[in-house]
C-alpha cells in the first residue's frame, strides 16, 4: 500500500514544460491579442473570438517568426486587414 503511494505521490510532483520558443510564442500572442483588443475597444474574451473565427490567430501562429520583430501597431493593423480578408467586420 504505502508503494502505491509513492508510486502516485511522484507522478504528481513531475512538472511538465514548455520549450522557451513556445513559451516566448504563447507571451507575445498574448500580448498582440491584449493590445488588438484595447484597440478595437473590445473584451479581452471577444477579441480572441474575433481573430480566432476570422483567421487572424492561424496567420498570427503561422507568421510568428517574422511579425513578432514589427511594431505591435504594425501587427494589430494587419491582423485587422486579415480578418477583414475572412469575412470580418472591424
Amino acid at each position: 500500500m504505502e508503494t502505491k503511494y509513492k508510486e502516485k505521490k511522484n507522478k504528481i510532483n513531475t512538472k511538465q514544460t514548455i520549450d522557451e520558443n513556445t513559451s516566448n510564442r504563447i507571451r507575445y500572442m498574448n500580448f498582440i491579442i491584449i493590445g488588438f483588443a484595447k484597440g478595437a475597444k473590445m473584451w479581452i474574451p471577444e477579441a480572441y473570438k474575433y481573430l480566432r473565427d476570422f483567421g487572424g490567430l492561424d496567420f498570427l501562429y503561422r507568421h510568428y517568426e517574422y511579425e513578432h520583430t514589427l511594431p505591435a501597431s504594425n501587427t494589430h493593423f494587419t491582423l485587422l486587414k486579415v480578418c477583414r480578408n475572412n469575412g470580418g467586420w472591424l
